[in-house]
């Protein structure tokens, strides 16, 4: 089977006034120059005035097509345009404003119409204020809806991974009060079968196996605390394990994150947002990744926010946006990998 060809990756801009210029600047000037070529999808003003402020010899170099990113030189990073542009007097560091809006939902769509079409690799996403976006009439909770509706995915799956531990909550931003109405056995199937596929396709495991945590305290105990576990969760467990896929759950979540537990699993499947990201950035906060199961297209993105109290002063850390690159190159390749491939010439 050939290696896979190479691809490149493609950069939304994410807030302008957060953190994510800075972070994808330093990331640049660190990344493995034998990955990937990147392309910056958007408006290079914010990293052009972040180079300055830094003192950093930042080059770019506007293409018209995502392939032309591979013919730019490797300290010069390849900058796809938009039809939408900021205002630079309303550009500042720290400070929201609802006309960065629109060019940084173009940008969201135009490098995931470049990913559908094949053009790029994979998409890297910088985090974005959803604030204001909803201030301009975006209608979406966040990234993940917004792919999904972009890709026509009905029910993208949320992951978060870093040093070693894989969490997937099944209920994402939503009140406490409204998880145990909202989660369903058709919900829990999808999110269990999505993350399974998954760690097979896109972390390349033979046989993956899953944790599925209960919704109550102590799992439900037998039905003392709750009902979820004994109505729902382990009737669909015991059925996914017929169907061979090796999940363990309902598991008490207060005992399964310690070391020697989490390390008997590949993934642990969550009922709640909090209840997967509090063990997740506990271990992993600034080096952790986000990605979107489920996806025709691969997505990745940082694990922290805009950041905006230390936004301009030169103190971000990129670490989570260079481990996000990583892990869409890697995905990228395992994808390919998993694709049936076309004899050589010459062989019968």
């Amino acid at each position: 089977m050939d290696k896979a060809p190479p691809g490149i990756l493609a950069f939304t801009m994410g807030d302008p006034a957060g953190i994510g210029p800075e972070v994808l600047l330093k990331a640049f000037f660190h990344r493995n120059r034998q990955g990937f070529p990147w392309l910056y999808v958007g408006d290079p003003l914010p990293l052009h005035r972040c180079s300055l402020r830094q003192g950093l010899n930042f080059q770019y170099q506007v293409v018209s097509k995502a392939a032309d990113a591979k013919k730019v030189a490797s300290d010069c990073l390849a900058v796809f345009p938009l039809q939408s542009m900021l205002d630079g007097n309303l550009l500042f560091p720290g400070q929201s404003d609802v006309s960065h809006a629109a060019v940084t939902i173009e940008s969201i769509e135009t490098a995931c119409r470049l990913a559908q079409q094949r053009e790029v690799a994979a998409i890297v996403t910088p985090p974005i204020n959803k604030r204001v976006l909803h201030q301009a009439g975006f209608h979406f909770p966040g990234h993940t809806e917004f792919l999904g509706e972009l890709t026509q995915t009905p029910q993208p799956v949320m992951m978060l991974a870093g040093r070693g531990l894989r969490v997937v909550p099944a209920t994402i931003h939503m009140a406490l009060n409204q998880v145990a109405t909202t989660l369903t056995p058709q919900l829990l199937r999808h999110v269990i079968t999505t993350t399974y596929q998954a760690l097979k396709v896109d972390f390349g495991l033979d046989r993956p196996v899953l944790a599925v945590t209960g919704l109550n305290p102590h799992a439900g105990e037998n039905g003392a605390f709750g009902q979820e576990e004994v109505e729902m969760i382990l009737p669909l467990c015991d059925q996914l394990r017929q169907e061979g896929i090796v999940v363990h759950g309902p598991l008490s979540a207060d005992s399964l994150f310690y070391p020697d537990s989490r390390k008997r699993f590949h993934a642990v499947v969550c009922m709640y947002h909090d209840q997967a990201l509090i063990p997740l950035k506990m271990l992993a906060f600034g080096q952790a990744v986000n990605i979107t199961l489920g996806l025709p297209i691969v997505r990745t993105s940082v694990d922290h926010g805009t950041a905006y109290d230390i936004a301009g002063k030169g103190i971000a850390d990129h670490r989570s946006l260079l481990e996000a690159a990583q892990v869409a190159e890697t995905i990228s390749r395992n994808r390919y990998l998993s694709l049936p491939q076309k004899p050589s010439k010459g062989k019968k």
